[in-house]
């Protein structure tokens, strides 16, 4: 069991304003809710900028609602801020202390725009504060859901809640109208990513309700890092560490032809699903800045393109979707998009004065 420090922020609570928008979360601003985490999952990034381990201690910030409320005054009611970074806002110290139902509750105030990543059905708790938010702006939970096997997710991160209770708190938000998601973050080589798996786990966030799915792979940025995840392979099975040497050849990430080919397997299986692979444009259409609006669909179109082999056509939809987050999309480049009408209507709110 962790243990708890309560602090002060010693820096801003909401970082700065991402320089492309993040297209897995919907954001323009991350920021955390406690440092630390209690879940300790091994394969987490937090990791890797941690000097201890990462489920030792819980830096509490109990000023962090306030600096919240003043640090929204510099930020547009048109940008998403994505509760997302180093640590689960669910975590077990929430219970004691409800530092992220106090940070809802700015929110609220506010209208701002939201999503949450966590791994806890401890959101379902706030859920009227989800459901204020939502009628002003928007406000979207994605669950961090790996596999679906109980026995597997134990071993990968088994201080977290079930996997069937998290599949429970998504059809409990639909329910409620609130939109949700589901991360397979990461995807890990020779463990989650194999056909039987992900078929199993998309069919039951599929039947679960949730409106998308986002996945990314395993990172391994340093040597640290390596080692951790071989542990953790030795507790799932019998990984010769040849198998992650191969695939990884020193790098953070594995082989591209890997990930394409896992990616072409996990697209082909969410169309079968009907299961979008990225966030839905009618669930954030008209609820975010027009620019945040139009960059998001542009790079989620980049994204099936890239997949489904139109790479030059991926490429450029993601520099015009960096042109438009900006502002500095001329006309002359919006019409080389196929999506150029629906482009314009989405920016044309802006020049109208509607954002």
């Amino acid at each position: 069991m962790a243990y708890y420090i309560e602090d002060y922020l010693s820096g801003a609570a909401i970082g700065p304003r991402r320089p492309i928008i993040n297209e897995y979360f919907l954001s323009s601003y991350t920021m955390a809710i406690y440092s630390g985490c209690e879940f300790g999952c091994p394969y987490c990034d937090s990791w890797a900028v941690q000097q201890r381990p990462l489920n030792e201690m819980v830096r509490v910030p109990i000023d962090l609602p306030e600096r919240v409320r003043q640090e929204l005054a510099g930020v547009s009611r048109g940008d998403l801020v994505g509760i997302t970074a180093l640590s689960d806002p669910y975590q077990p110290a929430e219970l004691t202390y409800r530092l992220t139902r106090q940070t809802l509750r700015v929110f609220a105030e506010r209208g701002q725009p939201i999503l949450i990543l966590t791994k806890s059905p401890m959101v379902i708790e706030d859920l009227t504060l989800l459901e204020r938010i939502h009628a002003a702006s928007l406000a979207i939970v994605m669950f961090t859901l790996l596999t679906i096997d109980p026995h597997l997710a134990e071993k990968l991160e088994d201080h977290a809640p079930a996997p069937a209770l998290r599949l429970d708190a998504i059809a409990t938000l639909k329910r409620a109208g609130i939109p949700v998601g589901v991360a397979m973050m990461p995807i890990l080589p020779y463990v989650n990513d194999t056909d039987l798996i992900i078929n199993a786990t998309l069919g039951a966030v599929a039947d679960a309700g949730a409106d998308f799915v986002v996945w990314d792979y395993l990172l391994i940025p340093d040597e640290r890092h390596r080692g951790r995840i071989n542990d953790t392979l030795a507790r799932i099975g019998r990984y010769p560490p040849a198998y992650y040497r191969d695939l990884y050849r020193g790098r953070a990430l594995p082989d591209l032809t890997y990930r394409n080919e896992r990616d072409r397997a996990l697209l082909e299986r969410c169309d079968t699903l009907n299961l979008s692979a990225r966030a839905p444009h009618h669930l954030y259409a008209g609820r975010l800045h027009p620019r945040n609006e139009a960059s998001l669909l542009l790079r989620h179109t980049a994204f099936r393109d890239s997949v489904q082999g139109r790479t030059s056509l991926a490429h450029q939809g993601r520099e015009l979707a960096d042109l438009v987050y900006h502002g500095k999309a001329t006309d002359i480049q919006l019409r080389t998009s196929p999506l150029y009408a629906t482009l314009n209507a989405i920016l044309q709110r802006e020049y109208n004065g509607d954002a």
